[in-house]
């Protein structure tokens, strides 16, 4: 199937979109990552473990109630969390 120039013009509009966001995605990811380099310090401090399973669900159960798509937004936080905690000890 073959696509029309309208199609393809279109499809180029979306990606374009799409690259947007995801300048916007890495620079919010890079905020986060700030944060939780200093979440990282003080759970040292407080002698706490950097795994927090009460607090990660959490976050979860937030993104389900503000997501329209939470079984597709709960994978992605689980995977963001996930490398949170690498980062946090790749930190000690």
């Amino acid at each position: 199937m073959e696509l029309s120039k309208q199609e393809i013009s279109s499809l180029e509009i979306e990606r374009q979109k799409i690259n947007k966001i995801d300048e916007l995605l890495v620079k919010i990811l890079d905020t986060r990552l700030e944060i939780v380099k200093n979440i990282s310090t003080l759970k040292k401090k407080l002698g706490l473990e950097i795994f927090q399973p009460a607090r990660e669900q959490q976050v979860l159960d937030k993104i389900s109630k503000l997501s329209k798509n939470p079984e597709q937004n709960q994978n992605i936080f689980k995977k963001i969390m996930r490398e949170s905690r690498n980062f946090q000890e790749n930190l000690r």
